[in-house]
């Protein structure tokens, strides 16, 4: 199913992803909780979403571990995708203690047809006449200049294939460059409870880690630390490459303390002592 935005963005649910309508040279890929978000919010246009209920229906009943950073990073990508489209206004608007909604000012129209406009067929007339001139044509210049008008079709036809093969490495090249310099979207996975906490892992640093035993001394590690956690604050495990280690065969792992600020836009994040 395709939406089109404010009648200048398409949503495509089918291929996930957004772009301008009329314009298939710059669609941009969203992932699949981030589809789910965004098409939640259109069903319920105008409506303010509980955060428990995006919770469900975005992570929960597809078996994926929901937590407040994963949606504010889904609205927030969201946002800026839009902006980048050409939304100015606020689009997906925080309701203070409740969640999300998206704008009742937002127009949003299904479209079931495809959205490129596609060329009438010839008529039958317009057919056949095309046709007697082409074949008129042909007899003329093949009585005339039979040799020049074969050269002239081989000529054409390898310049069209040349031109071919390098737009299709042109843009292999591109989407290759696109899909590598493409961000990730941080997942994270809960581990288990320490302390008064919920242990939270990100994807990247869980991946890094081959042998189960070391996550269960992760685990203990963070056992030990007996941490202490408010209800809206949990511990995240990241692996971080900004800071390199001595060694290459060494995984450095952080453990920090996270917790949303009173304006339930932003998190913050600092060590298991809490900030002075």
């Amino acid at each position: 199913m395709k939406f089109i935005m404010n009648k200048q963005i398409i949503f495509d649910s089918d291929m996930s992803t957004l772009g301008l309508e009329g314009s298939q040279d710059e669609l941009i890929q969203i992932s699949n909780p981030t589809k789910r978000l965004l098409l939640l919010l259109i069903a319920h246009k105008g409506e303010a979403i509980k955060r428990e209920v995006i919770f469900k229906k975005v992570w929960d009943d597809y078996g994926m571990v929901s937590s407040n950073n994963n949606l504010n990073q889904c609205v927030s990508k969201l946002r800026k995708i839009m902006k980048n489209l050409g939304m100015d206004e606020e689009v997906i608007v925080t309701v203070p203690k409740i969640g999300f909604m998206l704008h009742q000012h937002v127009d949003i129209e299904k479209c079931s047809e495809p959205v490129d406009v596609i060329m009438g067929a010839p008529s039958e007339t317009e057919t056949a006449y095309i046709a007697n001139g082409r074949l008129l044509k042909g007899k003329t210049a093949e009585s005339s200049a039979g040799e020049v008008s074969r050269w002239r079709t081989m000529k054409t036809g390898i310049v069209n294939q040349l031109v071919l093969f390098f737009a299709v490495v042109a843009l292999g090249g591109a989407a290759g460059f696109w899909v590598a310099s493409k961000p990730v979207e941080r997942n994270e996975i809960y581990m288990g409870n320490a302390g008064s906490c919920k242990v939270m892992m990100s994807e990247q640093a869980l991946d890094s880690i081959t042998n189960p035993d070391v996550k269960k001394v992760v685990m203990d590690l963070a056992v030990k630390l007996n941490p202490v956690c408010k209800s809206n604050e949990y511990v995240l495990i990241i692996k971080s490459s900004t800071f390199k280690t001595y060694s290459s065969n060494l995984s450095r792992l952080y453990f920090m303390r996270c917790g949303m600020l009173s304006d339930g836009k932003e998190e913050i994040c600092w060590g298991l002592l809490p900030p002075r």
